[in-house]
């Protein structure tokens, strides 16, 4: 059976200042260097998806905006270059969404993100049915909250397409959005610590913020039963921990070693690409958390997201190598 990956989200030029601290409030500081990088979390998933991918029997796609400006045509020309299909990505009027990072010399980053075209990104009912038609294949969709309507994306999908996996990132993360009906609705919840706890928080009454195997194991009853059921708890450079509705207890994956970390960004993303990808693929779910665990750890090595993130071939020698 035909597999799909579709990203719904975010397509950013990142502006990066690499720096030893970031400035108090009212201070002005020299930093060490600038660059531009194209990112955002919806294309970096989009690219490493991709770039990922072990053979070509799996579609993926994208669905977001850019501007009509030189930023939006280089976003929507790396996304080409990867082999994803873009025939959903609209070009608006005004400008593309920009992200300025600063990244202190511990790799550490802090974000702020302009919207730009993302903020304009609000599919109809009617182009969902176009983004979606019904369809026997098997189907999974990466969702963030970095543009302004992943709820109803997130309703219509369960509504009308309740087989799709739907796989949930809440970042940036937004109280007012995240109810218990919504996560109701998620087949795969993936949360970094800070994230779990404000998702625990917010939905649950009682919580452990210091036992992460008990917060993934009471967030998994909060989420979809009938799909993959899966919750993925990253723990930066300690590992992951994650559990599915085959799993009576949560179980834990090392991260990997790695030399020095110069950034962070994209990270993440990859790691949730990663895992979407494998599980697509049809592996194993502590299988998929290694192979992406592996990729992410290729990343933080790296300046920028889209640049840093590796091939499949570059993970699975790193993976055989430490094995």
């Amino acid at each position: 059976m035909s597999c799909t990956i579709t990203i719904v989200g975010s397509l950013n030029y990142d502006l990066v200042t690499f720096t030893q601290r970031v400035p108090d409030g009212g201070e002005t500081i020299l930093a060490d260097t600038f660059e531009s990088h194209l990112g955002g979390k919806g294309l970096n998933e989009a690219i490493a998806t991709a770039r990922l991918l072990p053979s070509k029997d799996i579609k993926v796609r994208m669905i977001g905006n850019v501007g009509d400006d030189n930023f939006g045509t280089e976003l929507k020309q790396s996304l080409m270059d990867c082999e994803v299909d873009t025939t959903f990505i609209k070009t608006v009027s005004g400008p593309s969404g920009v992200a300025v990072i600063l990244v202190e010399s511990s790799g550490e980053n802090r974000i702020l993100v302009t919207p730009g075209a993302n903020g304009k990104l609000r599919p109809s009912p009617e182009e969902l049915e176009m983004y979606f038609p019904a369809s026997k294949s098997n189907q999974y969709v990466i969702l963030q909250n970095e543009f302004p309507d992943t709820g109803n994306v997130i309703s219509w999908l369960k509504t009308y397409r309740p087989k799709i996996n739907i796989c949930y990132n809440p970042s940036p993360f937004l109280p007012e959005l995240l109810t218990t009906e919504m996560l109701s609705k998620i087949d795969l919840l993936i949360v970094n610590e800070g994230e779990a706890v404000d998702v625990a928080t917010h939905l649950l009454s009682d919580v452990d913020t210091k036992d992460f195997g008990k917060l993934a194991t009471q967030l998994k009853t909060l989420i979809n039963p009938e799909n993959i059921q899966t919750i993925i708890i990253t723990m930066g450079s300690k590992g992951s921990l994650f559990v599915d509705k085959s799993m009576d207890s949560p179980k834990f994956v090392l991260s990997l070693k790695v030399d020095r970390v110069v950034d962070t960004t994209g990270a993440g993303d990859t790691f949730f690409g990663g895992v979407v990808l494998q599980l697509a693929h049809g592996s194993k779910l502590e299988d998929a958390i290694a192979f992406a665990t592996a990729a992410s750890g290729i990343v933080v090595q790296s300046k920028g997201a889209v640049e840093s993130i590796p091939f499949h071939a570059k993970v699975q020698s790193l993976i055989e190598s430490t094995n």
